[in-house]
């Protein structure tokens, strides 16, 4: 069962994954780009919302895709999935 306001992460496709943080929701790359990590076993840090790849512990920050730190790779593709745009709503 998840906790409240407790990050969830879940693989919707190959290529893709949606993590949800509270009220919001980022779609983003299935791997890491540095060495490929699957990103559905990330961890997400809630209040600062960034990803950590499980893999080398690259990290990137969701609102920009941007790495911020760990090994030197490209930026992550982000998108984050506005209310009136969600299956459902």
């Amino acid at each position: 069962m998840t906790v409240a306001g407790e990050p969830t992460i879940r693989q919707v496709s190959e290529q893709e994954v949606v993590i949800t943080v509270g009220e919001r929701e980022f779609r983003i790359a299935a791997e890491c780009p540095h060495r490929l990590g699957r990103l559905v076993h990330a961890h997400v840090n809630p209040r600062t919302l960034r990803v950590t790849c499980p893999l080398h512990k690259s990290v990137f920050d969701l609102a920009t895709g941007c790495r911020v730190a760990g090994p030197v790779s490209g930026d992550l593709p982000v998108t984050e999935v506005v209310p009136e745009h969600r299956p459902g709503t």
